[in-house]
């Protein structure tokens, strides 16, 4: 969605009267053509490739990225008059070919088995290509077409970052902004800091992460039990329990116990002990091959069913739940997914062969299980962390569509398992000792190490999204889905977890992906750039005013939409947007997950962003009825607040 200001178009010269005065605001090419399908194939291409997504998409969860080649599209055609050169739009956009043709070839070759080569399309994706710098100039000489001398483009609900990020690969001067304090730190690292510190920031991320995890190796050396040399151990696959009201016995609850597609599973092995009665029923696994081998499901529509053979009653959803309301909810180790390097030789010339791994299951071993040395851990570690205030402890209020609280989860923390806990508190008792090691030093913290600490503090969260009891096995795909593969907090009756200290996994995986998503960042909004820029105290100054003549090329800012009061009138040129969609998406629900751990650790580096207790939840720009929850017709109540909040400019 693109909005014209309305004002008169600015100018930076006064005319001598010689001079013909400069036009006045004609139509812009967003309001007469746009090719909608080009674009649309491009946005789904930017999407298909899941090992090749932007690095936008996969420096840290946000819940609506919108395609970067659209965000590109809706900016640029919005600064130019309409007669503006269609085939230079479209090469500017990094279309440089016909989309749509390469789409139906594609699939009459699926049809005929023919062989179009590894790119039909005949060019790279769109997003990969960066305007050059005569097309940069192309793009000011049109915009004076229409009164603009240097445009400067404003997103006020920016969320995770695509409409500003084209902008600034535009060349324009770039105004983003957003109510959650999740978003604005995303949007810093996404295009801020990769266009301010460029390579100097891919060494200072290295040598930091780097620290973290010689700090981080003996403090997890026993967190988890230890494997053979030629094992990893790629997932811990849990259950949640609650005990049988009717024979006492502890009942593991999953909807099935399927682990691959080969059939691949896990058979439950009820031991009745005495009888009904016995406190000590308890139930064991196995690995079995096949699907009729696997146990029935124990959970389904909320009600369980007890899997021990003397009593098999069913227990009613609402036993269940206030089981869970009352801390009686526990959990099981049932299976734990490993890989193991198989022997491989050597080659004719007696070099040995590469290293092949293979995937495998195996049902928990008695040293797998070290509960009881975790608990006293966290039991030895926790009063200082909360005297610290080191981990999370607001509460878990209502939200919209979530089942978590019915199921005893009360505060932010309790989303996370007790080995979870200690692991996440132990990351930011030593992200806490970076910064600090960090400040001590006689230089302090400059800018480039302050950010360089951001990506790592978002790098935590990656592994939190892979590291709660939010996640899953998926059984089709043998892999381990996220937190936040739906966009709510539905209560898992098992989850997976990921050791942080195996090598290729935990911290080696997140701190990898965010080193890898920085290059790449930098690539897109400095392409020109090839060795570190010159350091100094210029880095650390702070920039101008908006508005100057020396204004930066972007600046971020974090509140409603309605009431940016550093932008003056008739100061932007055209404002992008994309408003939240009234009740698909509770941003601000969500993100409290990363918020509350995020203002421990970037809290330290940008505190004006962390300094709520939550996110603001009341100004955001969406439909939510939990805000009316208790009251009558809840749903247009949240209906109205959403309309009128876009009225007001809200968000």
């Amino acid at each position: 969605m693109t909005i014209n200001t309305g004002q008169e178009p600015r100018h930076t010269t006064t005319p001598s009267p010689t001079q013909e005065p400069p036009p006045r605001m004609t139509n812009r090419l967003i309001e007469e053509w746009l090719p909608i399908a080009e674009l649309g194939e491009e946005s789904m291409r930017e999407r298909r490739s899941m090992t090749a997504l932007p690095p936008i998409y996969y420096l840290h969860v946000w819940w609506a990225r919108r395609p970067l080649v659209a965000s590109r599209a809706a900016v640029l055609a919005s600064l130019l008059p309409a007669d503006a050169d269609r085939q230079t739009f479209l090469h500017m956009l990094g279309i440089h070919g016909d989309p749509v043709a390469a789409k139906q070839r594609i699939a009459k070759a699926k049809k005929t088995g023919e062989n179009l080569g590894p790119n039909p399309y005949g060019y790279f994706r769109s997003f990969q290509y960066s305007p050059s710098e005569k097309e940069k100039l192309w793009l000011l000489e049109e915009a004076r077409k229409l009164g603009i001398e240097r445009p400067i483009t404003l997103d006020p609900t920016a969320g995770g970052g695509s409409i500003p990020f084209e902008s600034l690969r535009l060349g324009c001067q770039t105004l983003a902004n957003d109510i959650n304090p999740v978003a604005v730190l995303l949007q810093k690292a996404t295009f801020e800091w990769p266009n301010q510190l460029a390579r100097l920031l891919i060494e200072e991320f290295n040598r930091l992460s780097s620290r973290f995890l010689e700090l981080a190796e003996p403090r997890f050396r026993r967190t988890y039990p230890p494997e053979p040399p030629d094992t990893q151990v790629l997932g811990y696959l849990w259950t949640r329990t609650i005990t049988c009201p009717y024979c006492a016995g502890t009942v593991p609850l999953s909807p099935n116990w399927r682990l691959a597609p080969d059939g691949t599973g896990v058979k439950v092995v009820p031991h009745v002990g005495t009888g009904p009665g016995d406190g000590s029923r308890h139930c064991r696994f196995e690995i079995v091959g096949s699907a009729g081998e696997q146990s029935a499901g124990t959970v389904k529509g909320g009600d369980a069913t007890c899997p021990y053979p003397d009593c098999g009653r069913v227990i009613d959803g609402r036993q269940v739940k206030a089981q869970a309301q009352a801390g009686g909810m526990g959990e099981q180790l049932f299976a734990v997914v490993f890989k193991r390097k198989l022997p491989t030789g050597y080659t004719k010339t007696d070099k040995p062969r590469k290293a092949k791994w293979r995937r495998g299951y195996r049902a928990p071993r008695p040293q797998d299980d070290n509960s009881a040395a975790v608990a006293a851990a966290l039991a030895d570690k926790l009063p200082e962390w909360e005297a610290l205030d080191l981990v999370p402890n607001e509460e878990y209020g209502e939200m919209f569509a979530d089942r978590s609280k019915a199921y005893g989860v009360n505060f932010w923390r309790d989303l996370f398992s007790p080995r979870q806990l200690l692991c996440h508190g132990m990351s930011v008792e030593i992200f806490r000792e970076l910064v600090h090691e960090e400040s001590a030093k006689p230089e302090g913290l400059g800018d480039c190490t302050r950010a360089a600490l951001g990506y790592i503090a978002l790098a935590l969260d990656k592994l939190r999204d892979y590291n709660s009891r939010m996640t899953r096995w998926h059984g089709k795909r043998e892999v381990m889905v996220n937190t936040f593969d739906r966009h709510d907090f539905a209560f898992k009756w098992s989850y997976a977890e990921m050791a942080p200290l195996v090598v290729g996994l935990g911290y080696d995986w997140a701190f990898g992906q965010v080193a890898k998503c920085i290059g790449e960042l930098i690539a897109l909004t400095s392409p020109k750039t090839s060795a570190p820029p010159i350091s100094g105290p210029l880095l650390s100054k702070p920039g101008p005013e908006v508005g100057s003549r020396k204004t930066p090329p972007v600046v971020i800012s974090c509140g409603s939409g309605d009431s940016m009061a550093h932008i003056t009138d008739g100061m932007v040129d055209v404002v992008v947007m994309d408003p939240p969609y009234y009740d698909n998406v509770m941003y601000g629900e969500l993100s409290d997950f990363f918020y509350v751990w995020l203002k421990r650790t970037a809290g330290l580096l940008y505190p004006d962003l962390f300094m709520a207790p939550l996110t603001d939840k009341e100004n955001e720009a969406v439909a939510n009825p939990a805000l009316h929850r208790g009251k009558k017709r809840a749903k247009a109540l949240a209906g109205r607040d959403y309309r009128m909040c876009l009225e007001g400019g809200g968000n």
